[in-house]
């Protein structure tokens, strides 16, 4: 008998909770329901249920947000999250009836581009999804670090409690997400969420201490097991705010090592430094995927830091959403449009969703034989497509 989707109703989330949980070896408490219950749409959860009883097999849902594209347009996106299928129901074809529905159903919303982040890298490609971004784990010897002498930075920055906090740093990350792509908005509902820091979701650390500075906000923790700072949250929105906070969170007295899960490729923090080595990665996966709704209107949100005019063939073997779009645009803005031409780059739906963002070269996704093009078209696409900075979506979903 075929398994029935539905939309979820408000009175669903404990059993959303429990099939989450079985998925992903969690047990929600009741107080940790309590804390999320503003952020669920239930309306934004489809269900795959037993016909006969109601269970509950599968869960896809996702968060209304914004998103910076490459120039700085924020577009309305959803932020797909809590997507599981039971152990027990695995390769009946479950997963992908809920994913076609609900991308059919943002597609038919109008929205140009859905996102997520995965807990495992071979599953969402066959839906469309490219990865979009990097997630980069640093490490930093406190005690060896040297700021340059002439290194932006040198103060303005206040410890603070965390009703402040909620008070200013909203308006700075709005700042600091203008200028990012891949950036992801908070509403009050999410910084109240972020802000809760309950003592079960501390890991053995401490709870939460506040940096503020006029135009940055970074928040950590201590574990006092082994004499490290586990940075949560950093951005900045200029670059004096950035070396400022990174100065105080690298003199914190009594600690051997000061760790970052979301430091970019980009981020200038080991240049600031006399040893840029003492910033060291170790551990890099993707981060942001992208999957492209509307090719048009996803082509034309984005600037490009040098003209470009070309003709994209698009493959979608998921949705259908694909075609020949001709994309001419430059700094000052683009035009996309269908048409007959004949193509000058060949490419699936998820390698456009990797490219757009502008992290991975069209180079190295042609080597991969995931763009067919001539390489004077390559080269065109690597300039026009790189993005100002570094993709980081800032918030985890």
């Amino acid at each position: 008998m075929k398994t029935l989707i539905r939309r979820a109703v408000a009175e669903d989330l404990p059993a959303i909770a429990v099939a989450d949980g079985r998925g992903f070896g969690l047990h929600y408490s009741e107080q940790d329901l309590d804390d999320f219950r503003p952020l669920f749409e239930p309306e934004r959860y489809l269900l795959a249920c037993e016909p006969d009883d109601g269970v509950i097999l599968g869960v896809a849902g996702s968060f209304s947000f914004e998103v910076t594209m490459p120039g700085g347009a924020a577009l309305p996106t959803q932020g797909v999250t809590w997507v599981s299928v039971a152990t027990t129901h695995r390769r009946r074809g479950i997963l992908r009836d809920l994913m076609r529905e609900q991308h059919q159903g943002f597609a038919e919303e109008g929205l140009a581009l859905s996102l997520l982040t995965a807990s495992e890298g071979g599953i969402y490609g066959r839906f469309g999804y490219g990865q979009a971004g990097r997630s980069r784990t640093v490490q930093v010897q406190r005690r060896l670090v040297r700021f340059r002498r002439d290194a932006p930075g040198l103060g303005g920055v206040r410890l603070v409690d965390a009703a402040e906090a909620r008070v200013r740093a909203p308006e700075v990350h709005r700042r600091w997400a203008a200028l990012t792509p891949g950036a992801v908005s908070r509403d009050d509902r999410w910084w109240d969420c972020l802000l809760l820091d309950r003592p079960d979701h501390r890991d053995g650390a401490t709870g939460l201490f506040h940096l503020l500075h006029a135009d940055g906000y970074a928040s950590y923790r201590i574990h006092h097991a082994d004499s490290t700072c586990r940075v949560v949250d950093v951005f900045a929105a200029t670059d004096e705010a950035h070396g400022a906070l990174w100065r105080t969170l690298l003199g914190l007295d009594l600690m051997d090592t000061v760790t970052s899960d979301s430091c970019p490729v980009d981020d200038p923090l080991p240049f600031l430094l006399e040893d840029t080595r003492q910033v060291r990665t170790s551990g890099m996966a993707d981060g942001l995927w992208a999957r492209v709704l509307d090719v048009t209107a996803v082509l034309e949100a984005r600037r490009y830091p040098v003209e470009i005019d070309v003709v994209l063939d698009v493959t979608d073997p998921f949705l259908d959403l694909g075609g020949c779009f001709r994309l001419r645009g430059g700094p000052d803005g683009a035009h996309c449009e269908r048409v007959t031409a004949t193509p000058d780059v060949h490419l699936e739906i998820g390698t456009l969703g990797t490219l757009v963002f502008g992290v991975h070269r069209a180079h190295t996704l042609a080597r991969a034989k995931l763009i067919g093009a001539e390489p004077s078209v390559l080269g065109q696409l690597d300039a026009a497509m790189a993005g100002e900075r570094e993709v980081r979506h800032g918030t985890s979903f």
